[in-house]
């Protein structure tokens, strides 16, 4: 990959981080103003982080698509990896690829998250604490994402 698809991709997956991390923040700030903590149950968990997971993959799916196309970097890559064939032949829906890597993504990050919790007998968080996790955890995703979705659009999907 040359230093120009190399830029491309990380100001893309800069941009998508800055608009999640404002976008989730304020989404948790309307859904709780009013609550003083927030609960930490591994139910609570467990929809949070699917809800997160799923809006942002399907989200940034769509504009990662439209990226790929706006640049006419689509299948311009050659890679043996099965995984990146595999995705970028998902990528072609964006939808699914969103809602794949969207619950792939929560189940990966419920399992410690729900532990740490758990064994620590952390009950519920603090608002503030919660919405400033809630705000870096989505400007990673996002992020990550974004530069996995280009990614997997910018390859071909056969060899």
């Amino acid at each position: 990959m040359n230093e120009q698809l190399k830029g491309y991709i990380k100001t893309e997956a800069v941009i998508s981080a800055a608009f999640n991390f404002f976008i989730n923040g304020m989404t948790a700030a309307l859904i709780y103003h009013k609550a003083d903590t927030v609960a930490t149950d591994v139910v609570s968990i467990a929809v949070d982080l699917l809800i997160t997971c799923v809006s942002i993959c399907v989200l940034t799916a769509l504009f990662s698509r439209a990226s790929v196309k706006r640049t006419e970097t689509a299948g311009i890559l050659e890679t043996k990896r099965r995984a990146i064939r595999f995705l970028s032949r998902l990528f072609r829906r964006p939808v699914l690829f969103g809602l794949f890597t969207g619950i792939t993504a929560a189940v990966v990050i419920y399992i410690p998250t729900a532990l740490i919790f758990m064994l620590a007998g952390i009950a519920s968080i603090p608002f503030g604490v919660y919405v400033t996790l809630k705000c870096l955890f989505a400007a990673l995703l996002g992020g990550g994402v974004t530069a996995l979705e280009l990614y997997s659009g910018i390859c071909k999907t056969d060899i």
